[in-house]
C-alpha cells in the first residue's frame, strides 16, 4: 500500500473506534464491546458496505448526532485512552457472539430509560452472553 491508502484505511478505523468509543462506555464489559462491533460488521457484511460506512449511515448509531463530545473524539480531545483501547477492539478478530443481529439499542440510553425503540417489536431479541440488558438489548430479522 501507499502512504495514502494506509493514511486512509488507518483514518477509517478511527472512526469507527470513535462511534465504539461513544456507544460503549469505558467501564463496560468485554462482551458489551464485542457486541456492538460485531453488529456493525454484521450490517456491513449483509449490506456489502465497509465498516466505516455503515457507522457514518445516518441516524444509525446516535453517538455520531452528539456532535458535543464527537468533534472532540475525533479531535483526540475526548476520553483518547478510550477511544484508543476501542479502536484496539476493533483490530481483533472473533467468532460472532450475537448470532447475526444487525441492530441494538440502549435501555439506559433511551428516553423515557428503560423504554424501547417501535422497531423492536418486529425484530427477534437475541441474547448475548456478558452484556448488561440494561445497557443494550440486540435483534436481528424476525424469520
Amino acid at each position: 500500500m501507499n502512504d495514502y491508502a494506509d493514511f486512509l484505511k488507518q483514518f477509517q478505523l478511527h472512526i469507527v473506534a470513535v462511534v465504539v468509543a461513544t456507544e460503549v462506555p469505558p467501564d463496560s464489559p468485554d462482551a458489551e464491546f464485542r457486541g456492538v462491533i460485531d453488529v456493525m460488521r454484521n450490517r456491513a457484511k449483509s449490506r456489502g458496505l465497509s465498516l466505516v460506512e455503515v457507522v457514518l449511515q445516518k441516524n444509525q448509531f446516535s453517538a455520531v448526532c452528539r456532535e458535543d463530545y464527537w468533534r472532540k473524539a475525533m479531535a483526540g480531545k475526548w476520553m483518547p485512552a478510550h477511544v484508543e483501547r476501542c479502536y484496539s477492539w476493533i483490530r481483533r478478530d472473533w467468532p460472532d457472539s450475537t448470532q447475526g443481529a444487525e441492530f441494538y439499542y440502549s435501555p439506559i440510553s433511551m428516553v423515557p430509560v428503560n423504554s424501547a425503540p417501535a422497531w423492536a417489536a418486529k425484530m427477534k431479541e437475541v441474547e448475548v452472553v456478558g452484556v448488561r440488558q440494561s445497557y443494550f438489548r440486540f435483534f436481528r430479522e424476525a424469520k
